[in-house]
This record gives structure tokens, C-alpha cells and sequence, in this order.
């Protein structure tokens, strides 16, 4: 079977999703439940039953700390935390999607959210299609349930593959349940087994129940009739296989090799900025002096918006003097390659001033660029396809100045090798 190709614009909304986690994540307190005095020796024996041996070693220290807060500000507060990293369904577009993208659909999931279902892709498939289309083909459930995954595979595609297999298992291109990636979550719920089924009862309080034994709807169902248990491990568990992914990030971070990457970036930079400017003129043999008329013939008749005539069709037109001020700035192209070009463009600007500097071909490096500038103590562009043309030249190093209507360029002979300094 031919994989679904990824939608690129899905993967960018999640992205920009996990820019929100990455950025609270560093200063996220413990939520005040879990700030709250430890219990005595004898109140944790009292509140606290027997684990079942499979669920012993992790959900001792959650079910300790889970029944605190089920209370009336749980609500608020699991609502406040459902703000993860979406997989977004593939049935959105146009305004839906850039809700999505704009967070405003998910403040709306936010507000109506009543149970919070943590699962893994190390579930079986088949459980988690059955639960997926529980979920999609009832409006209700639709409205009001959250899946929450911890991560995706720590790999260069292990995001757009999760995405896919993800939208396999919803019951149509068109029916999707909502799924999120919230390491948060998992960390605040403590959740290290899955599934864990977190319902608001009717009476407004919240209740667990952790393993697949009962289904989804059962687990709901015995959930409102208050037979849920954070303690107990109800038929089948799985380990969470996705990491964490604030803590792979937050280690990337620590390890990460700011300034390598940064030459690399400003290396790749300037290797596209090479490709789109430059004129690779020839080197001046011999010095010349002459008169360039950059004029040129209007092929259409040209109107301003009121009707006005601008041009006519076949007129000369010197844009030395159609302009209404004088134009006065002068202009040098050189080859910073060649170190008497350089010494003559050093000449040439203690002379003139007011003048804009091009290379007809900028060095291969950021470095080198930056040791003609320091050189020149001035800006050096890189002159533009076609432009040399327009100026009349034909060699470098040249200099470029206005003269009436026409333009006065100056190219000096290179040095002999005698002459050289």
C-alpha cells in the first residue's frame, strides 16, 4: 500500500505548536496540588490500597498525588494544560485549519474537554482504531475527549511519521478523533503506563482509570458511577514508547554547537546570495576613458493614472535628465579578487565621496567579504545581472560618474608587475 503523501502545512502548525511547549517548559512550576504538605505514614495507608504488582512501580507515586485534586478546581486546572502540540485532522482546510494554526480551535476543545485519554503508538493498533472511531462517530465524545500522546520517535521523520500513522487509524479521511502531543501532560499526571483515562464525573469531580480491560465507554461508564482507580491496573497496560520530547529537546539544546551551526548557516547564506548577484566582468588591460549614453527607446506609450501622457512610443528617454534633480552619485565596480583593484577603488573614494561600490564578483567567503569591506571601510554589493550592461562597461575596476546626459567612465590600465605596491 502507497503511504498518504504528508501535508507540509500540518507538520508546520505542529512545529509551531511545540515553540509554545519549548518556551513554558523552563519555567513551569509544579502544579499547587503537588506543592501541597506530603500526607503522614498513616493518611497515605488510609487513602492508598494495595497495587497491583504491573502497575506497582509507577503509579504508586500518581495515585498518592492524584486524589488532592479532585476537587472543583480541577477542571480549571486539567483545562489549562491542554495545550499541547496538535497532530492536526486531516479533514481540515481553509478557515478551519487556520483556526487550528491560530489556536483559537483549540481554545474551543480546551473549554468543552471532560476526559483525557493518554495512550502510546505501542498500543495495539486495532485498540486504538476501535477507541479513535468510539470517539469520531459520536458528536458528544467528539466535542468533549482529548487523546494526548508524549512524543514521536526521536529521529529526522519520526514527526511526519507519526502524523501518518496516526491518520491511518482514524475511521475516514473525514471522521477524526482529536489527538495532541503533550509531554506536559504526561509529566504532570505522572503517566508512564498506558492507557490512563482521566473523566469528570457528573458530580464535577475527576476520576481515573488505568488499563484497556473495560473499553473506553466502559471505562467512562464505571468512571461516572465512581468505580474509577488511579491505584489499580484494569487488564492490559503498555510502557510509554515515545520520549519526552522537552526532554530531548532541552538535551539537544545543552549539547547543541551554537556557533558551528551558525558559520554553517551564514556560510550557506552567502553561498545563495553569490548565486543571485554578480557580472563576472573581465580584468582592464589597457586604461580607457569615455562617454556611455545610457538612453533608451520607450517600445510602448506610457500614461500616468490620470491620463496624462508620460511617454510616447519610440521617444528617447535619458534618465540623466528626465529626472527633475540632478543625479549626482557615482558608482565603482571592481574584482575584489585582485589587490591593485582594491588599492585603486581606495584611491578613487578618497576623491569621490558619494559613490556605491559593486563587486562583479563577491569573494567565496562571508570572511573575505568582510576583510574588502573592512579594507574599503565602505559597503560592497554585489553588482546585479545586467546592470553592468546598463552602466556601459565592459572591464573592471571602472568608475562610473554622471556627466550631463551621459555617463564619463574611467577604467585604468593594470599595473605591471614591477609596478605593483
Amino acid at each position: 500500500m502507497i503511504a498518504p503523501v504528508i501535508n507540509q502545512q500540518q507538520v508546520a502548525a505542529i512545529v509551531q505548536r511545540s515553540d509554545a511547549i519549548m518556551s513554558t517548559a523552563g519555567t513551569r512550576s509544579a502544579p499547587a496540588w503537588l506543592r501541597e504538605p506530603k500526607a503522614t505514614p498513616a493518611e497515605q495507608a488510609a487513602v492508598t490500597p494495595q497495587l497491583d504488582k504491573q502497575g506497582a512501580n509507577i503509579l504508586q507515586e500518581y495515585a498518592a498525588q492524584y486524589a488532592p485534586q479532585s476537587n472543583g478546581k480541577a477542571q480549571a486546572w486539567l483545562r489549562t494544560r491542554v495545550n499541547g502540540v496538535p497532530v492536526v485532522p486531516p479533514n481540515l482546510h481553509g478557515k478551519a485549519l487556520q483556526e487550528y494554526v491560530d489556536h483559537t480551535l483549540m481554545a474551543k476543545e480546551e473549554t468543552s474537554a471532560k476526559t483525557l485519554v493518554f495512550i502510546s503508538m505501542d498500543m495495539p493498533h486495532s485498540l486504538l482504531r476501535r477507541w479513535f472511531k468510539e470517539v469520531a462517530d459520536n458528536k458528544h465524545l467528539f466535542e468533549t475527549t482529548v487523546f494526548v500522546l508524549r512524543g514521536w520517535p526521536n529521529k529526522a521523520e519520526g514527526l511526519p511519521e507519526m502524523i501518518s500513522t496516526v491518520n491511518k487509524l482514524m475511521p475516514s479521511f473525514k471522521k477524526t478523533a482529536n489527538v495532541e502531543i503533550n509531554p506536559i501532560l504526561f509529566t504532570d499526571h505522572k503517566v508512564n503506563l498506558v492507557p490512563v483515562i482521566i473523566h469528570q464525573e457528573p458530580n464535577q469531580q475527576w476520576g481515573v482509570m488505568v488499563g484497556d480491560e473495560y473499553g473506553f465507554r466502559g471505562a467512562v461508564k464505571r468512571i461516572d458511577k465512581g468505580k474509577g482507580s488511579p491505584t489499580k491496573v484494569r487488564g492490559e497496560a503498555w510502557k510509554v514508547a515515545e520520549p519526552n520530547m522537552v526532554a530531548v529537546f532541552q538535551q539537544k539544546i545543552k549539547h547543541f554547537n551554537w556557533k558551528t551551526e551558525e558559520a554553517k548557516a551564514k556560510a550557506h547564506d552567502w553561498q545563495s546570495v553569490r548565486a543571485r548577484l554578480g557580472d563576472p566582468l573581465p580584468d582592464s588591460l589597457r586604461g580607457r576613458n569615455y562617454s556611455f549614453n545610457p538612453s533608451v527607446i520607450a517600445t510602448r506609450t506610457i500614461r500616468l493614472p490620470s491620463g496624462k501622457l508620460l511617454v510616447r512610443k519610440g521617444q528617447e528617454i535619458d534618465p540623466l535628465t528626465m529626472f527633475p534633480f540632478p543625479w549626482s552619485q557615482s558608482y565603482i565596480v571592481l574584482n575584489p579578487s585582485q589587490p591593485w583593484q582594491v588599492r585603486q577603488v581606495q584611491a578613487w573614494e578618497s576623491m569621490y565621496p558619494n559613490v556605491v561600490i559593486m563587486a562583479s564578483e563577491l569573494p567565496a567567503t562571508w570572511q573575505g567579504e568582510n576583510a574588502v569591506v573592512n579594507a574599503l571601510n565602505h559597503p560592497v554589493y554585489g553588482i546585479y545581472p545586467g546592470l553592468a550592461q546598463r552602466l556601459g562597461i565592459n572591464r573592471v575596476p571602472a568608475l562610473i560618474q554622471p556627466d550631463h546626459d551621459v555617463l564619463s567612465i574611467t577604467v585604468p590600465k593594470e599595473p605591471l608587475p614591477g609596478e605593483r605596491r
